[in-house]
């Protein structure tokens, strides 16, 4: 038989594996590049307002989820 799956427990740990992948993707992302003109530094890291999006869409998520769980944000 089977056993039943808490949905919450599941949710947890689809949430905690998605942290996981998006952890690999930042620690193997490509070398910076050069920014194009002669002499410049070459480009860090991801582009900020990507970044500040994603980070926006997750807090947001978090948020969602504390508000779900009955906690304070």
């Amino acid at each position: 038989m089977s056993e039943a799956v808490d949905p919450v427990a599941q949710a947890a740990s689809r949430l905690e594996a998605a942290v996981e992948r998006l952890a690999r993707a930042a620690e193997n992302r490509p070398a910076p590049v050069p920014a194009g003109g002669a002499g410049e530094a070459p480009v860090q890291g991801a582009d900020p307002a990507a970044v500040a999006a994603l980070a926006a869409r997750l807090d947001e998520t978090i948020a969602r989820l504390r508000s779900v769980l009955g906690e304070e944000g």
